[in-house]
């Protein structure tokens, strides 16, 4: 049976196979990759197994093709890292924009690319919102999800520990809203 996959100019999005661990625990065994995710944490092969790529498949195989995309360059075939769009609410009005790249992928246009793909999808699934969350620091991620359209709506702050941890903690969230007419950006 053929793997569903996407392409777009310079990506081939695909399913998941099980020879994408290893890629998955090289991401997220890189300190830099997680300096804004789970405490700036990089996760162990144990715990990539037990969590993260359950979490990537929980919503895989719908037929609104909903779920987590594995992103690998369309010339060369490298991994380069996963696109994410996920379901918030039943009835489906919004979902969730997520995603992760190496650091050999940052700041080539794979990102912006990668997430429009995933704004398409959730479109053709005729959902209403789509949002993401990213932390206030992280301003490559803040003008990334400007530059695909979602625009700031809430600043929050994350339950957690520390005199410090609140201010390095502070998320914001982002929105688009689909039923609008507007044009997505090219």
């Amino acid at each position: 049976m053929a793997i569903p996959r996407l392409e777009t100019a310079r990506l081939i999005l695909r399913e998941w196979q099980e020879g994408d661990f290893d890629d998955v625990v090289a991401l997220n065994a890189d300190a830099e990759v997680m300096r804004y995710l789970d405490h700036g944490r990089p996760m162990t092969a144990a715990r990539v197994l037990a969590e993260e790529m359950p979490r990537l498949m929980a919503h895989n195989g719908r037929p609104d093709r909903l779920g987590s995309w594995v992103a690998r360059d369309r010339g060369t075939g490298n991994f380069l890292g996963w696109f994410m769009i996920t379901p918030v609410d039943e009835p489906l009005r919004t979902v969730k924009l997520a995603y992760r790249l190496r650091r050999s992928a940052w700041g080539r246009g794979y990102d912006i690319e990668g997430m429009l793909r995933m704004i398409e999808i959730a479109s053709a699934a005729h959902v209403s919102t789509v949002i993401a969350t990213v932390l206030a620091v992280d301003v490559a991620s803040r003008r990334l999800m400007e530059k695909a359209g979602l625009h700031l709506v809430q600043a929050l702050v994350s339950e957690t520990t520390g005199p410090t941890a609140a201010a390095a903690r502070r998320e914001v969230d982002y929105a688009l809203d689909l039923t609008m007419e507007a044009k997505l950006p090219a």
